[in-house]
């Protein structure tokens, strides 16, 4: 393909997947490459791959798309194993097959959810969801204007899908049903990727033709809306083994039912559980070492403390 789709698998480092007519897997970071078992032929061709992504929550589900060919005749397919790429299953269903996939995203909790993109100029066909792995796909365009989306991802650390389109970013709220344009400041000109740093607090946007541009992660999703040491919020020690303390020095926190998350640096939530009716908190995560931020939030207040698990 003219860009060959490229995606790592962040359970296990190195581990890189990318799509030419099948998919091919590197687990030394690409210093050496071994092709996945084929997936089912095309009756008219093999058309090149141009979109995939990995699970998440599970390394052995891949999602994987074919282009269309329209010079061939040959439509656009989609594929999904279960078993790292042994076998592969058409789930092409009911998705439009005359147009051009351009991204996947899979759910950061569930390997049967995913998203997929299109190109073209077919008003309400811009972006399709499943949430059982692809046998039925459920039309998510909503109000989208009729202009070829480029890139879906899931925002770090929030349920919120963030989209790159030739007019634009969008994003959507977990169970909405309207997309909201969050392109201030941003030229016009045709958005082509995104991507997150979470420990940078950044997002960033590619163009065609005006190069990349950033933002900040916390201020645009609201992951960060207050400050931690202007609620009274410490985490100690902030290089631990998986243990540590989170504190309230404002003692008024207590009376407050709070939400903990623990979310790694790839915007997975790892932990989750209530903060109620103490100051202080001892909390014993089997955590693999790397860096992690805990959310706190509750009705009034949003904070983050990071911290590194050695």
């Amino acid at each position: 393909e003219w860009v060959s789709p490229v995606v790592a698998d962040y359970n296990i480092p190195g581990t890189i997947y990318a799509g030419f007519q099948n998919v091919v897997k590197s687990t030394d970071a690409g210093y050496t490459w071994s092709a996945l078992n084929p997936m089912p032929s095309h009756p008219i061709n093999d058309n090149e791959l141009c979109a995939l992504a990995v699970a998440n929550s599970n390394s052995n589900v891949i999602y994987a798309g074919r282009r269309i060919r329209f010079e061939l005749g040959a439509n656009s397919t989609m594929y999904r194993t279960t078993d790292g790429g042994s076998s592969w299953t058409d789930i092409t269903s009911n998705l439009p097959d005359t147009l051009y996939y351009t991204s996947l995203d899979v759910s950061q909790t569930d390997a049967n959810t995913a998203y997929v993109t299109l190109s073209g100029f077919e008003a309400g066909e811009k972006i399709y969801k499943t949430t059982n792995g692809g046998t039925t796909w459920t039309n998510v365009s909503f109000n989208l204007p009729n202009i070829p989306v480029n890139c879906i991802k899931t925002v770090p650390g929030s349920n919120k899908k963030m989209i790159a389109t030739d007019l634009g970013v969008y994003m959507l709220d977990e169970g909405a049903s309207l997309w909201v344009s969050q392109s201030a400041g941003l030229p016009n000109v045709i958005t082509t990727d995104l991507d997150f740093n979470v420990v940078l607090d950044k997002i960033y946007v590619s163009t065609f033709g005006r190069g990349i541009w950033e933002t900040g992660l916390s201020s645009m999703v609201g992951i960060n809306e207050v400050k931690p040491t202007e609620i009274g919020i410490e985490l100690f020690p902030s290089v631990n083994d998986g243990s540590f303390t989170i504190q309230f020095t404002n003692t008024a926190l207590a009376a407050e039912v709070l939400n903990l998350e623990i979310v790694d640096i790839t915007g997975r939530l790892v932990h989750q559980s209530k903060l109620t009716g103490k100051t202080s908190y001892q909390q014993t995560l089997g955590l693999p070492s790397g860096m992690y931020f805990a959310r706190i939030n509750g009705e009034k207040i949003n904070g983050v403390k990071s911290f590194i698990v050695k």
